[in-house]
């Protein structure tokens, strides 16, 4: 699977942990404007181990010029017991899947087009239930990328602290999404989500 990173995104060497770190610390000195060595390493630790942790494969800094940071994260997890392929049946339960078992967080979901095949993304936002639990108030986008033939797929996740700009973040996470391909081919043009058959909640937007 090969995906389009956004030119506002700056990778993380997250296979090399020692590296990861020092890269991590320098954008978030950038961020702050300065900052000590240990407040930056110990910042830096916390995040590259949550995201080894999770099992991560891909972790970057995206940084519009409109918008606020972001982390986005890439996990490679298997895919449901039935979601053999990408058909819409498939697509249809995992979907449902998100809807049902990710909790009230999650505001909207969409099935957007790639080369790969139709994917699922949600938009989660935090409610009063995280406040509750203390838990981090981040504005989430995730994506569920089926990888044809292997049973297993590519979690996405960006999150965010901020709203501001969060439209961007959307705008580039779609497109970022819609550019998975098979390597060797040339990935498709990014497409609009596939507009929902019924008028449930996910025909509605959000303000945030």
């Amino acid at each position: 699977m090969r995906i389009a990173m956004p030119e506002a995104a700056r990778r993380i060497t997250i296979s090399d942990p020692e590296q990861a770190i020092r890269e991590y610390a320098e954008i978030v000195r950038e961020l702050r404007h300065g900052g000590t060595d240990a407040e930056l390493e110990a910042v830096a630790t916390d995040a590259v181990e949550t995201a080894l942790a999770e099992h991560a494969v891909l972790m970057a800094v995206v940084l519009p010029a409109d918008a606020a940071p972001a982390l986005l994260t890439g996990v490679d997890m298997e895919g449901p017991a039935s979601f053999d392929d990408s058909t819409t049946d498939t697509v249809t339960v995992l979907r449902e899947s998100v809807e049902n078992l990710a909790g009230p967080t999650v505001r909207e979901t969409v099935v957007l087009h790639t080369g790969l095949g139709p994917a699922v993304l949600a938009q989660r936002v935090p409610g009063v239930e995280q406040v509750r639990a203390r838990e981090p108030l981040s504005l989430q986008l995730q994506a569920f990328l089926p990888e044809p033939g292997t049973g297993r797929m590519l979690l996405l996740t960006l999150a965010c602290p901020s709203a501001h700009g969060w439209s961007t973040h959307q705008r580039l996470f779609a497109e970022m999404v819609a550019s998975a391909h098979v390597p060797g081919t040339d990935p498709e043009l990014p497409h609009r989500p596939v507009p929902p058959d019924d008028e449930s909640f996910e025909t509605h937007t959000y303000a945030l």
